[in-house]
């Protein structure tokens, strides 16, 4: 297995192809596009040109993108014209997605803790993933909805899931979401891993509330747990494992950088070990 990292790891905004640059030096190939994950922000055909020139450039490969939900143009809007108008956001991911030779968006669910809201965003969200399969269905790019740090995005997936085939909709753990700030919520990542992962956020943290996208062992999350399951899991052996980390000093970017590598390098004999056990 390779390693793969997401673009934002000092900045989803701003100038990326510099941190792209620092990536690839430092022997990265695979990297996840997050930029701008929690904006209304519409990639241009002349932008995506340009960022498929700078990969190609840097030799870096698009494993898969962080979609956006949107901030006005939500997929799950209970108001008709922002919910059509977060649809033509996500395809625009997908669009992007299939032109930088990628295979898979990561989108996240919703939370609504309103009961009565909660089954409008429900129906809503179905009504845009129907209308999503078709475009998913034609640039081959899936959708993996992402395991946030609140169990009723968990029970969402799992309502999508029991509805929707596995031919465009999949999961995409975040290890440090699910695993620990929800520790209760692992068996539902064991369960959706088992039949739908394609897509991974490695990251760790204390366990305390706070949301930090550490590297793997900076913080108590179980690793030896979180690979087993990994290995067993329906992740493709050819597809890179997927970091999700943030840094935020920018002077020692370079060492965290080549941390991450290292950090991932663990991570992968770890997955690879597990799968060996399970194949005798």
């Amino acid at each position: 297995m390779c390693l793969s990292i997401n673009s934002d790891i000092f900045s989803s905004r701003g100038n990326p192809f510099p941190i792209l640059k620092q990536i690839a030096e430092k022997g990265f190939k695979y990297i996840q596009w997050v930029h701008h994950w929690n904006t209304d922000f519409y990639y241009d055909k002349s932008e995506i040109k340009e960022i498929k020139n700078r990969l190609d450039e840097y030799g870096l490969i698009l494993n898969d993108l962080h979609a956006t939900m949107g901030i006005e143009k939500k997929w799950f809007s209970e108001t008709e014209y922002q919910r059509k108008a977060g649809v033509e956001l996500v395809k625009n991911r997908i669009e992007m997605t299939a032109a930088l030779g990628g295979d898979v968006i990561v989108l996240h669910p919703f939370n609504t803790p309103d009961p009565d809201l909660y089954e409008i965003h429900y129906k809503q969200g179905k009504k845009s993933l129907n209308e999503l399969k078709e475009v998913c269905l034609n640039t081959g790019v899936k959708i993996a909805l992402e395991s946030l740090t609140f169990m009723q995005t968990l029970t969402t997936i799992e309502k999508y899931f029991d509805y929707f085939k596995d031919d465009f909709l999949g999961f995409c753990w975040d290890t440090g979401h699910t695993n620990n700030l929800e520790p209760e919520a692992i068996d539902y990542a064991d369960k959706f891993a088992s039949e739908r992962l394609i897509a991974l956020h490695i990251n760790d943290n204390m366990g305390d509330g706070r949301d930090l996208h550490g590297l793997p062992f900076s913080g108590t999350a179980d690793w030896e747990k979180i690979t087993k399951i990994i290995s067993k899991s329906s992740y493709s052996e050819k597809k890179p494992l997927t970091f999700e980390i943030h840094h935020k000093e920018e002077k020692t970017l370079d060492k965290f950088i080549i941390n991450a590598k290292e950090k991932g390098s663990i991570i992968n004999e770890m997955v690879k070990n597990h799968r060996k056990r399970q194949s005798v």
